[in-house]
């Protein structure tokens, strides 16, 4: 223990020296003009450009940072938060506990790697915090003469290039992946929006490199589909008894068919064999029950638009443009009785840490990844460094008390929601699903409580950022699914700023929408006796409900207005001034009453977190433990637990469980450190499990990886290059050869190679190579052989070329460089569901005592070699046969 704190002491220490360099640069800093401090920034540039050092530029780029922060933000850079900067700039995780400023902390690494101009990428988890830190953040970097950029899922190619041309571009995870495969799909370069990978800080990002780095990113292509299989399946499994036909196996979310099963299918189908390969039956049997029985809706998935709408476990989000592989996807739509969308095969992939691998300086930030620091640097190579806080911790993490069952848990907890509500301390409950989340909600209504939910409803993620910023309010209850990377500080006694522009969002609204004459006499008057606002404020509110062109803003616009409000520098036009003065009129005013609000929370003992199981990750536990006891703040946490729930059920063990029974005498609970123990070891064995499994999955990808980074550059070489006339020559030398080893071998006799060329090349070699050279005796030389060859089709090749050239100047170029991509990408696809059905296969071998990895590379090797052979016989197939009509 000893060992670790003055490891940590130590860690920590060796910034010592910088932060002290940075702060002594503040003093003079102060003195200069906005100019001047634009001045210093364009000469740490240039003294990049001519040292190529930033190593030395970090406490000046730092200092200049902090002061930017200072005149456009009001916020100072904690010693800590700078801290922060220099474990993010040296490549490493900094653990920083919620509420200390991580967004901020990322503008000093991001402005020093942005002297470079190769580009700095931030990415966040969700588009609403990469707009908001762009746009908050972006300030910032403006002040010192950088630009920002910001990726959105809606937007066009060219408005991704030039927001990745900029100095410092705010993307989320998926945006930044699928831009990346796109990128190595296109046909174009001038459709390539990417530039090359420089230095990435990575928000949440244990969320990112640890929870959806479970699945690898796919981009698929719609494939013909048996939707009728689809449905029989769904209707099959009505007819099929649990532990009797099939066993669940839900700790590995599997599905296993009992022998009395298959034949009780084969009969219900009427069919003789149900793996039939000709016609299979046994995948669609096998997702149907997986759906049925692993997949629950408003626990994995939500009904939205007649559509399965999948909700990640880890964030509690709905994850819009993911489906599940396999066919899983369908057999859940069929369960749930909606139309069947095409079933897809996979165009191009990559998992997220493959990714992330491909940047040459990486680093994260999360307040929840200590726990995971083993993966971090085994994976990543990322080292994790605990931060410490600016404010010493107050948050009270109680002991966990477990029930008998869930009716006992849940009573439980609505009993300590209505104790904490007579004194108005603020509570915030997380749940695991959405399912959970509204049964509670129903039963806190039996107690007459208010409570707000946010879970993946598509109701509720609309007003996200509002009810997390409230959550800390007098006398609220908010329960919420996971809060991974919700992004939103939860400030004790409520967020002022939400709530002004709430308020003002619903006077403005009611103001368009109210006859004008009876604005002096009805409204206002109510007003100054809700709000007490001034006269003045009064005055520009009228001015500003007279104005047309406000007016004629719809609701929509307003509300967007209202957000970015305190963005607004120098505002376009007379009502973007007023919206702007209101604002922050009311801001001023809510403060006053805010810090009172705050004084009353803090004495209340802040934020009571809730947790109503414990979830399969330590990390998910620790962030919504973290969202009480901010900087400082006292706090409370404490969860509820039951045997009946699944972490217990599953990973407790029987021994567990059986002791645990035997102690309830009632419905009251225990608190042991037994059961501390005990869940602590399920968890850690769950986090092992999913490691593993991570683990396997970057290694199998790590052998596709290298064979994928082999045809991303060779595609993009062709992309780049102004002719690939070398390249088609030496495809068709490479087969000549190729051939006329198999030749030597005596594995193929002339006729058979003449024929080949012949089916190649579209010219009748047979002759004119009996005649010239003496193979039946094969008595030849092999290498005036093959310069004779060459030579044939260097002639075939330029005849094509002049006969194109001669209906199109130009035309041969294009058709080489796309016949060469179009082959390399379908190939390519191929050899992607070849890898799949081979790891599949590879997987059965360990029962003979081999190892799958192994035979999965060695194999791998050779379907890589075909695919190239394969590639280089179709395009000059085609080249030498294209004609126009």
């Amino acid at each position: 223990m000893l060992k670790n704190i003055l490891q940590k002491n130590s860690t920590i220490n060796q910034y010592n020296l910088l932060v002290n360099e940075i702060n002594l640069l503040e003093t003079n800093l102060k003195t200069l003009t906005d100019n001047e401090i634009k001045t210093k920034s364009i000469q740490l540039q240039n003294r990049y450009k001519k040292d190529q050092n930033l190593d030395s530029l970090i406490s000046e780029a730092f200092a200049l940072t902090r002061e930017a922060s200072i005149r456009t933000l009001g916020l100072r850079h904690f010693d800590v938060q700078l801290i922060g900067g220099l474990v993010l700039n040296s490549g490493k995780i900094a653990e920083m506990k919620t509420g200390e400023g991580k967004t901020l902390v990322a503008t000093l690494p991001a402005y020093l790697n942005a002297l470079t101009k190769k580009g700095v990428h931030i990415v966040t988890v969700n588009d609403y915090l990469a707009n908001r830190d762009q746009i908050s953040m972006g300030q910032v970097y403006r002040f010192l003469g950088l630009n920002t950029g910001l990726i959105q899922e809606n937007m066009s190619g060219i408005e991704r290039q030039k927001n990745y041309d900029s100095d410092i571009t705010y993307v989320t995870n998926n945006e930044l992946g699928f831009d990346y495969l796109r990128d190595n799909m296109s046909l174009n370069i001038s459709n390539v929006v990417l530039r090359p990978f420089n230095y990435c800080i990575v928000d949440e990002v244990d969320s990112v490199l640890i929870d959806e780095a479970q699945t690898p990113l796919i981009i698929s292509n719609a494939v013909e589909t048996s939707i009728d299989k689809y449905i029989i399946a769904a209707e099959v499994t009505d007819y099929l008894e649990v532990n009797v036909h099939f066993k669940v196996d839900e700790k590995n979310r599997n599905v296993i068919l009992t022998k009395e099963g298959a034949i009780q299918i084969e009969q219900i189908l009427k069919i003789n064999d149900l793996y039939n390969p000709n016609d299979p039956w046994i995948p669609y049997i096998i997702n149907a029950l997986k759906a049925t029985t692993l997949f629950f809706r408003d626990v994995h998935y939500i009904v939205q638009n007649n559509q399965i709408i999948i909700v990640d476990e880890f964030t509690g989000r709905i994850m819009i443009d993911r489906r599940w592989s396999d066919g899983l996807h369908q057999a859940v739509e069929a369960k749930e009785g909606l139309p069947i969308r095409q079933n897809t095969e996979t165009a191009a992939s990559i998992t997220y840490q493959n990714l992330f691998l491909l940047y040459p300086k990486l680093s994260g930030m999360t307040g929840t990844a200590k726990t995971s620091e083993v993966e971090f640097d085994k994976i990543y190579n990322l080292p994790v460094i605990e931060i410490p806080t600016a404010k010493p911790s107050l948050r009270n993490d109680l002991d966990d008390v477990i029930y008998k069952d869930d009716i006992s848990k849940w009573n439980a907890i609505a009993k300590e929601c209505k104790t904490l509500s007579l004194k108005n301390q603020p509570i915030l409950i997380g749940t695991t699903t959405v399912e959970k989340s509204e049964m509670l909600g129903e039963l806190l209504n039996e107690y007459k409580l208010n409570y707000q939910i946010l879970n993946a409803k598509p109701e509720n993620v609309r007003r996200e950022a509002e009810i997390v910023a409230q959550a800390g309010s007098q006398g609220s209850i908010t329960i919420a699914t996971n809060m991974a990377g919700r992004g939103t500080d939860i400030i004790l006694g409520g967020n002022t700023k939400f709530k002004v522009r709430k308020t003002l969002y619903n006077i403005l609204v009611s103001y368009k929408n109210k006859n004008k004459s009876k604005i002096n006499s009805t409204i206002f008057p109510l007003l100054k006796q809700l709000v007490g606002v001034s006269q003045k404020f009064i005055s520009v509110l009228i001015s500003l409900v007279n104005d047309n062109l406000f007016l004629e803003l719809s609701d929509t616009e307003l509300l967007k207005i209202l957000n970015d409000s305190d963005q607004i520098r120098i505002p376009k036009n007379a009502y973007q001034c007023s919206i702007k003065y209101l604002v922050k009129e009311l801001i001023n005013f809510e403060k006053k009453n805010q810090k009172i609000e705050n004084k009353i929370v803090k004495n209340l003992g802040g934020l009571y977190i809730i947790g109503t199981e414990r979830n399969d990750s330590r990390r998910i536990d620790n962030q919504l433990r973290g969202r009480c006891g901010r900087q400082g703040d006292p706090g409370t946490s404490k969860f509820f637990l039951s045997l009946e729930d699944r972490i217990l059920r599953l990973f407790g063990g029987s021994n567990i469980q059986k002791f645990m029974k035997s102690q309830f005498l009632d419905d009251s609970p225990l608190e042991s450190s037994l059961l501390t123990k005990s869940l602590d070891s399920a968890q850690k064995r769950i986090e092992e499990l999913d490691y593993d499994s991570r683990k396997n999955l970057f290694e199998y990808d790590d052998i596709l990886n290298k064979q994928r980074s082999v045809i991303y550059y060779e595609r993009r070489k062709i992309l780049e290059s102004a002719s690939v006339k070398q390249k088609i020559l030496a495809y068709g030398e490479q087969i000549i050869t190729e051939l006329l080893n198999t030749l030597k071998k005596k594995n193929l006799t002339i006729n058979e190679i003449s024929t080949r060329l012949e089916n190649l090349f579209g010219t009748n070699l047979l002759i004119n190579v009996l005649n010239k050279f003496d193979i039946d005796t094969n008595n030849f030389d092999l290498t005036e052989l093959k310069i004779y060859l060459f030579q044939e089709f260097w002639l075939s090749y330029e005849t094509k070329v002049l006969e194109l050239e001669i209906r199109k100047v130009g035309l041969i170029r294009s058709l080489e460089r796309s016949l060469l991509l179009v082959y390399i990408d379908i190939i390519w696809k191929e050899h992607l569901q070849k890898m799949a059905l081979l790891r599949d296969a590879v997987g059965w071998r360990s029962y003979g005592q081999r190892n799958p990895l192994f035979e999965y590379k060695d194999e791998a090797y050779e379907l890589f070699k075909s695919r190239g052979i394969i590639a280089r016989h179709l395009v000059i197939y085609d080249l030498i046969r294209s004609c126009i009509l």
